[in-house]
């Protein structure tokens, strides 16, 4: 192969995408379509709670009990919790130009640890204490509640960061997420595992990201 043809075909590779560029580029499409992220949203937030309740109707078992008895839809419960708020995420993460400084930076870090630990959760199966198996258990619970903690993070940094450009209605949702997660925390100290205590700030997240990503009080200003 002559010289030209060995810089030619360099030009040629050069210019194929990468697999982690084709992945970015892809999901940078999804979470740029607003009827697309808005269906997962709905879904994702119809799945959980009517898996709540499935043989459950005082929602006193945990999403992990009730995979117990029900494995694959507690890897659906996975996929739709996951997949929805991670691209909802994204995309208000987009829509506002929340991109440039150490928050964004912070909340997009949390958005992809947070769904590596949810798919973690659901293939470490839930036991018990009296089982034996601790060190499953605390795996198991560790990844649920860093799913949790991930995503809420990854809500809390943005409305931070709107607080501190000083908008009043971002900083209201900062104080009802804030105050509904410490309210979760005494009411399972209190109260012990209940999958209704530990859904309410799933509720919450979901109406909080719907308002912000497709409700005309806070969508941005056109300049």
């Amino acid at each position: 192969m002559s010289q030209a043809s060995k810089l030619k075909k360099q030009a040629e590779l050069a210019k194929k995408p990468t697999v982690k560029q084709a992945f970015l580029t892809f999901v940078y499409a999804l979470t740029d379509n607003r009827s697309f992220c808005m269906a997962w949203l709905i879904a994702g937030f119809i799945f959980f709670t009517v898996y709540g309740f499935i043989d459950n109707p005082d929602l006193a078992k945990t999403a992990s009990v009730i995979g117990k008895t029900h494995p694959r839809l507690f890897v659906w419960w996975a996929v739709f919790s996951g997949v929805s708020l991670y691209l909802n995420l994204q995309y208000l993460y987009k829509l506002n130009s929340f991109r440039d400084g150490k928050l964004a930076k912070v909340g997009n870090i949390c958005t992809y640890l947070g769904v590596i630990c949810i798919f973690a959760c659901v293939n470490i199966p839930s036991v018990e204490p009296e089982d034996g198996k601790t060190l499953q258990m605390i795996a198991h619970w560790s990844t649920a509640l860093l799913f949790a903690a991930f995503f809420a993070a990854a809500i809390i940094v943005y409305l931070l960061h709107m607080s501190m450009k000083k908008s009043v209605k971002h900083l209201i949702m900062l104080i009802v997420l804030s105050l509904t997660l410490v309210l979760m925390v005494v009411l399972l100290a209190i109260f012990g595992k209940s999958g209704g205590i530990e859904s309410i700030p799933m509720w919450v997240a979901y109406i909080i990201v719907f308002l912000m990503n497709y409700t005309k009080p806070f969508q941005p200003v056109k300049k």
